[in-house]
């Protein structure tokens, strides 16, 4: 339940800075770091504060990040500004773990922490993936936003309730949190396609690809060795989804 306020706090941060910052780069690189400040800074008082399981913690950073992309497509109209802020988390980010920091978090295994990198790397990619017409705009969000919410609920819901696996790649995994990477992705997907219009008929034969895509994302988050979901499931899910949908 404090995970799911935390998680609307950090939302409502990011809703403000949406408002205040429509169209304009400047001002909008201002608050994106004010905004993921909050989020941040809210993350590090659940783990320090009122100790909170790390990986609530972890989790919720990460799906609060990840709201970033949203009001990222209508702040920036400039891709050097589009570029500056996961830039400057892949060096933060980097500084904390390989300095110790990110121990504040409650997680002290840095291989772990090196998502807390990979993730910012991610988003780079995909901006200027579309940016360059590498992929469509959609299809680089539905896969930052698989990332953040299909990722960061599958974990949530296999600590929960899931019985946890050890995979062959030394993956800790759990078939609930899975299914639901696999569920929450579908339901983003088709969230993106009434959303950009990507195909109208809903077609069988569109339901069977938007669950491939969903599939895919899926079997990628569960196999992909040392911790690199992080750029594995949302590279891949985007070209997949570029490529099908």
């Amino acid at each position: 339940m404090f995970v799911l306020l935390a998680s609307l706090l950090g939302n409502l941060a990011f809703a403000v800075c949406f408002f205040y910052s429509r169209g304009m780069n400047a001002i909008g690189l201002i608050v994106s770091f004010a905004g993921i400040g909050v989020i941040l800074v809210i993350g590090i008082l659940m783990a320090a504060r009122w100790h909170v399981k790390s990986e609530y913690v972890r989790k919720f950073i990460h799906i609060g990040v990840s709201n970033w992309w949203f009001f990222l497509l209508f702040m920036f109209d400039d891709i050097r500004y589009a570029i500056v802020g996961p830039i400057v988390f892949i060096i933060a980010n980097a500084a904390a773990v390989f300095s110790g920091a990110a121990g504040i978090l409650g997680v002290s295994d840095k291989r772990r922490n090196l998502g807390l990198i990979y993730f910012p790397i991610s988003l780079l990619l995909l901006i200027l993936g579309f940016y360059l017409d590498v992929v469509p705009v959609w299809a680089a969000g539905i896969g930052a936003v698989t990332m953040g919410y299909a990722d960061g609920l599958a974990a949530l819901a296999g600590i929960r309730w899931g019985k946890t696996i050890t995979l062959k790649n030394g993956s800790k995994k759990s078939i609930v949190g899975s299914l639901v990477m696999c569920f929450v992705t579908l339901i983003i997907v088709v969230a993106f396609n009434i959303g950009y219009s990507i195909d109208t008929t809903w077609t069988f034969l569109w339901w069977m690809k938007a669950v491939l895509v969903a599939v895919a994302a899926m079997i990628m988050e569960a196999f992909t060795p040392w911790g690199l979901d992080n750029i594995s499931v949302p590279l891949l899910t985007a070209v997949l989804a570029a490529l099908v949908l």
